[in-house]
Formats: C-alpha cells, sequence, structure tokens
C-alpha cells in the first residue's frame, strides 16, 4: 500500500501518498475528495459534447475529441489510476464518488480522463468495476480485469487495485528498459543508412566523371557502388515506390497471424537480444500467473488469460497447448516439459508450487528473478552491442570509402608513371 502522509477525508477533504520507488521513480500524489467534484475542463455532458454556440469551436472540440479517443493511455498513468482507486475504496470512499473524483483530477490525461468518466457512468448506472473496465478492452487487458473481477466477489478489491498497480509498474519498468536497450542500435543503423544514401546520391556522381577516365577496369566493389549510385538516382520514382511497398507490405504482414508468429519467433531466435526478450517474456508470463492464481482464479483460467496477455505468439500457443493439457488432468509443469521456450528452472520451481500448493507465491519469486535478469542482460547488452555496432559502421563506410579511393589511387599511379 501506498505510504499515508497525512489524511483529512472521510467523505471530503484532501490526502498525500508516496507511491513507493526508487529515485525518479518515487511519485507523491495528492488526492481531493469533495462533495460535489465538478469535471472541470471537460465539454461533456453524459458523454456527449455540449455545444458552445459558436459553429467554430463545436467542430474543434469535436476534432479534439476525436484525437483524444484514438490516442493510447501510457502504462504508468493506468498504474497510477490503479493506486489511487485502491487507496478511496480502503478509505471507504464510493465507487461513483471515488471515480468522479479522479475524472476531474485527470485532466493532463485527456484519454484516460475520458475512459474513467466511462466507467463512472456505467458503474452509476449499475454495473460492476470489472464489467465496466472489461468494455475497454484497448486500455485494460484481460488480466486486469479478471484480478478485479475476483476481487470483487472475495471482498478484496482494495488488495487486488494494489496489485495491479504494482505489477503495471513493474510490466512498464521491463518494456522500457528492453526498448532503451533496442533504441540505440536502432537509431545508429538509421544514422548510417541515411548517411551512405547521402553519400550514393550526392558523392559518387560527382566521381563518375573521374571514374570514367580509367580506361582500366574499375574494381568489383566500384562497380557495384556506381551501379546502386545510377539506380537511386534515375531509378528514383521505382527505388521510392520499392520502400514504401515494402513498408507497408512488411506492416500489413506483421498483423496477420502467420505474421506475427513468424516476427515474435524472429525476436526470440534473433543473436543478443533473443535473449533479452526471452526473459522479458517469462518475467510477464510468471507475474501474471502469480497475481491470477492469488485472486483465486482457476489455473486453466488464469493460463487462458496469462496466453492472451504474454506479448508473443509463440508463448501463445503454447500455452493454450498447456491449458488443453491440465484440462486432462495433466500438471502444468509437466505440460510446459517438453517445451524448450520455457527452461527447466522455472518448470522446476513449478513442480514444486503444485506440490506444496504454493504455486502462487513460487512463481512470484520466478517473476522477481527474472525481472532480476532482465536487468541484467540489458546492461549486458549495452558493453555488448557497442563494438558490434563500431565494427558494422567501419565496415560500411569503410567499404565505400575503398570503393571511392582504389579508383583514385589507381588513377594518381598512372599519372605518376606517365
Amino acid at each position: 500500500m501506498p505510504e499515508k502522509e497525512k489524511q483529512d477525508f472521510a467523505t471530503s477533504g484532501t490526502e498525500s501518498f508516496k507511491i513507493p520507488g526508487q529515485g525518479k521513480n518515487e511519485k507523491r500524489i495528492v488526492l481531493t475528495i469533495q462533495e460535489d467534484t465538478p469535471t472541470e475542463g471537460i465539454v461533456l455532458e453524459k458523454g456527449k459534447l455540449r455545444s458552445t454556440g459558436n459553429p467554430f469551436m463545436d467542430a474543434y472540440n469535436q476534432f479534439n475529441r476525436w484525437l483524444v479517443k484514438h490516442s493510447s493511455v501510457e502504462v504508468k498513468d493506468k498504474a497510477t489510476f490503479f493506486h489511487l482507486l485502491a487507496v478511496m475504496v480502503n478509505a471507504g470512499i464510493p465507487m461513483v464518488k471515488a471515480l468522479s473524483s479522479l475524472v476531474s483530477q485527470m485532466d493532463k490525461t485527456p484519454r484516460l480522463q475520458m475512459v474513467v468518466e466511462k466507467i463512472r457512468d456505467d458503474v452509476e448506472s449499475g454495473a460492476s468495476l470489472s464489467e465496466a473496465l472489461g468494455s475497454h478492452p484497448d486500455v485494460f487487458a484481460e488480466q486486469e480485469v479478471g484480478m478485479i473481477q475476483s476481487g470483487e466477489a472475495s471482498g478484496q478489491l482494495s488488495g487486488v487495485l494494489e496489485n495491479l498497480a504494482a505489477d503495471t509498474e513493474k510490466a512498464y519498468s521491463i518494456r522500457a528498459k528492453v526498448k532503451s536497450a533496442m533504441m540505440y542500435p536502432i537509431i545508429v543503423i538509421l544514422l548510417l543508412f541515411g548517411v551512405v544514401a547521402a553519400m550514393m546520391i550526392f558523392v559518387i556522381p560527382q566521381l563518375k566523371d573521374l571514374f570514367a577516365q580509367n580506361e582500366a577496369e574499375l574494381p568489383l566493389i566500384t562497380r557495384i557502388v556506381v551501379w546502386i549510385s545510377d539506380f537511386m538516382i534515375e531509378q528514383k520514382l521505382v527505388f521510392v515506390a520499392g520502400v514504401v511497398i515494402i513498408g507497408i507490405g512488411f506492416t500489413v504482414f506483421k498483423k496477420t497471424s502467420i505474421g506475427k508468429y513468424l516476427i515474435d519467433k524472429f525476436k526470440i531466435s534473433v543473436p543478443i537480444f533473443g535473449s533479452l526478450f526471452r526473459k522479458s517474456y517469462l518475467s510477464r508470463f510468471a507475474r501474471s500467473f502469480s497475481n491470477l492464481l492469488d485472486s483465486n482464479i482457476s489455473v486453466v483460467k488464469a493460463i487462458e488469460i496469462t496466453a492472451n496477455s504474454v506479448g508473443n505468439e509463440v508463448y501463445k500457443k503454447r500455452l493454450l497447448l498447456s491449458m488443453e493439457d491440465v484440462k486432462q488432468g495433466i500438471p502444468i509443469a509437466e505440460s510446459l516439459t517438453e517445451s524448450d521456450l520455457f527452461p527447466p528452472m522455472l518448470i522446476n520451481m513449478m513442480e514444486v508450487g503444485e506440490k506444496t500448493a504454493q504455486l502462487p507465491e513460487i512463481t512470484g519469486k520466478v517473476a522477481d528473478f527474472y525481472e532480476q535478469e532482465v536487468d541484467t542482460a540489458v546492461s549486458g547488452i549495452s558493453k555488448i552491442i557497442e563494438p558490434v555496432i563500431l565494427v558494422v559502421i567501419g565496415l560500411t563506410v569503410g567499404g565505400v570509402v575503398a570503393a571511392i579511393m582504389l579508383p583514385i589511387m589507381k588513377l594518381t599511379d598512372i599519372a605518376g608513371v606517365a
């Protein structure tokens, strides 16, 4: 639970909280609960835009609402939402009033503000919190909805919301670390392509006439570079169209079931980064599975929800197969033994958990282990990737420079002999 610094409200007032974290991740949040919490800044009336009487302003508001509606919700903002809702539920604030208070304080996150307002209206109309959250699958995952549904049934909603907040922040932290590990090589490679393309378009054409003066046959590498340069300049429409078609084709392909599967398989198989991806998926699997079991969700349902939320089609298909095995009475650890996606350590730990009836606790410890492994892997990749990138840059730029300099040096030798 967040550390309370002062508490002034029962049905109204303010309360200051410090959400645990390290360094910059530690956050201080002040809740304001009022008897009547207006939704200032929201030009909505029960989900509809209120007319201002100015057609231009109304059109602007409509367009702005469309943009907000199609924007995404930051994971850290969703974690804060779970934290604050847990605090107010634990303080005995009625659900509708708690959601209304959150709506009025989320002016800096308009997309989430819009979603929470709709959730409040649904709850006010008689829906449960889990049902209201379930109507926004683009914001709240099936795992989160299932845990809240279990919390409502068991009367432990506040604790479930706190667990969700903590785990959402952990998942966000892991994803951020994986992205940061990949960002550096991606940016460097894109810059490298830009530099090489600029040389092909602006430098090589200026040297073609000089190369033509050399009656001797040009080196193979020079002929290849000149051909690429000519193609990029003379067939620029074909080149641009080809790049666009490849980009669109890849975008469409990765949305298909076979495309998702092949790309996800490539992710966990690629050198250097494959191990990092595997560990991040294993930590996500273990954390989600532990939380669902801890929320008294059945093993079969927990596997199904985890499969759909793990974020990798290869792991998803394997977990769904394990779900069918568990339905037949096969222990999950025994079922996962047949796959090389799950390391022996994880399987052995899960087997111990099944035998001792402590599967939620043990899978939680497994999740902690793999989260630490992700940190270690990110640090290791940072040290490995720098020399690899330097080698790639050296070979690429060196190849282009060699293609330019070899004919020039040959011309210089001929001029010296003459």
